[in-house]
């Protein structure tokens, strides 16, 4: 078997591939052509769609290209019999930002193949987001009673690598919740909640797997990174 990987440094790419094993070829922007026309791949995972929020917010265009014309780009002009499109829970709760909504609009194209909407994550190679805001004492802008399903990226990788014969859409994280305050509190952190927006994310399903993390186990996580000096 052979399973492309598109994205394959990124956070999440990165933990598919290691998931992988052997099986797994990178795909990088350096290699991308070279792998490309390797072809044809077993399984074709796009891992390569920015996570950047805030810079979608500002860089709309940008970020429809490298969500949207890029995921067409992979169903059309690769060769593959089965398509992973790794996406995000955003697409469901922020329809009115251009992240969310490049989001969906990715997931669309790929009708009758396998999306996997991820939930936040936390491990090793996480150096951006709200709870690096919280290691620095920064403000955070959402709202301090916004529940989140934080999930290890290494689970979350091993989840899709284990699941690529599935199909449709799956929402995929912690099978709890936690609040932000909640973690603030828990670690010391002295950052200031500056918004009253809430923003919730975690999986909408009825009954999450019983080998699904908790997300309070966030807390141990960042305990130690803040130890650490967030190294």
């Amino acid at each position: 078997m052979r399973v492309a990987v598109a994205g394959a440094r990124g956070f999440v790419g990165a933990a598919i591939t290691q998931a992988l094993g052997a099986v797994a070829v990178p795909v990088s922007r350096e290699n991308y052509e070279e792998v490309r026309r390797s072809g044809p791949f077993d399984v074709l995972i796009n891992a390569a769609c920015p996570s950047r929020r805030y810079w979608a917010r500002h860089n709309p265009a940008d970020d429809h290209r490298e969500t949207v014309v890029k995921t067409r780009a992979f169903l059309r002009e690769w060769e593959w019999d089965r398509f992973v499109q790794i996406s995000s829970i955003s697409a469901r709760t922020q329809p009115d930002t251009p992240y969310g909504a490049h989001r969906a609009e990715a997931e669309e194209l790929c009708a009758g193949n396998l999306v996997v909407r991820l939930g936040p994550m936390y491990g090793t190679a996480y150096v951006k987001g709200v709870l690096m805001d919280m290691i620095g004492n920064r403000p955070v802008y959402t709202a301090g009673e916004s529940r989140q399903s934080f999930a290890p990226v290494e689970w979350c990788g091993r989840w899709v690598a284990t699941h690529l014969e599935a199909k449709g859409l799956w929402e995929v994280g912690a099978r709890t919740t936690i609040t932000l305050r909640e973690i603030r509190d828990a670690v010391g952190s002295r950052s200031t909640f500056d918004s009253d927006r809430i923003d919730d994310q975690f999986p909408l399903v009825t009954t999450p797997e019983a080998d699904w993390p908790v997300a309070a186990d966030v807390v141990g996580w960042l305990s130690a990174r803040c130890g650490a000096g967030g190294g």
